[in-house]
């Protein structure tokens, strides 16, 4: 893979408290790949001078977001400024594995055909303990119709998938549609549906690449279930999965409005 051929995608809405440790902790995550990434950091514009000085060691990109600064709308940012043929997605409380690159890179170039790789995830929680995998059910025997291969029949009865830590051809995301910010809760397996719908190879590393810090208090997900201005109960976590099954279909997002009918 040419030198400078990937862009990690980094957003970040604040850096006060714990946010400024876990963004350090993240980036010396990526400088493991010293100059054979781009990083690209989106946040809000009030904080952008305050990112200009994270690395000595990477190529780094400020993109300062004017808009709504919520994950989808980051990354979306993001991917319209994406200059490179792959790109990725680091999340602030998570890290790469030391392998990721040289693991990704094995499988691009096994794999032409393939659009999206993703690495199988090591879950833990706020202490570091580990909690579980994703991504890595692809792999076992009879789950997908090719074995490690994510399918739209296997998304349509499975929807525990992670996308941060995967290398997605840009051109294909591009074409496809990016992540719908209207889709609360499933928007990621809305954009896996969507992708597999339309034929997007989409392959798991068979090696952990990627440390994903589940439910951090305070996430996005943590707040879906814990804080009261934002939590769903059941009906309405059913109502964003139908949702996803329902909007996969249209490149673009149309208006949701959640409903218990």
């Amino acid at each position: 893979m040419k030198e400078m051929n990937i862009t990690i995608l980094l957003p970040v809405h604040k850096i006060d408290g714990d946010y400024k440790e876990m963004l350090d902790n993240a980036v010396k995550s990526v400088e493991q790949f010293y100059n054979d990434v781009n990083l690209m950091v989106i946040c809000p514009e009030s904080i952008s001078k305050d990112l200009d000085n994270l690395s000595d060691k990477l190529n780094i990109e400020v993109i300062p977001n004017k808009g709504k600064t919520d994950f989808c709308s980051q990354i979306n940012l993001g991917i319209e400024n994406v200059k490179t043929s792959w790109f990725s997605i680091l999340e602030i409380d998570d890290e790469f594995s030391s392998n990721w690159l040289k693991s990704m890179t094995e499988y691009v170039v096994g794999f032409p055909e393939v659009d999206v790789l993703l690495p199988i995830v090591k879950d833990i929680n706020t202490e570091g303990k580990f909690l579980s995998f994703t991504n890595e059910s692809v792999w076992a025997y009879g789950f997908c119709e090719t074995q490690g291969f994510l399918d739209n029949e296997t998304l349509i009865e499975f929807q525990n998938y992670q996308t941060s830590g995967g290398l997605y051809k840009t051109s294909v995301v591009k074409e496809n549609g990016k992540f719908k910010e209207n889709i609360k809760l499933t928007f990621i397996y809305e954009f896996l549906l969507r992708l597999t719908h339309n034929g997007t190879k989409i392959m798991t590393v068979p090696k952990i690449g990627y440390q994903h810090v589940n439910f951090r208090e305070d996430s996005l997900f943590w707040n879906y279930k814990e804080d009261e201005n934002s939590k769903m109960d059941e009906s309405e976590i059913k109502f964003w999965v139908d949702t996803a099954k329902k909007e996969f279909f249209f490149k673009n997002k149309r208006d949701v409005t959640y409903s218990q009918n």
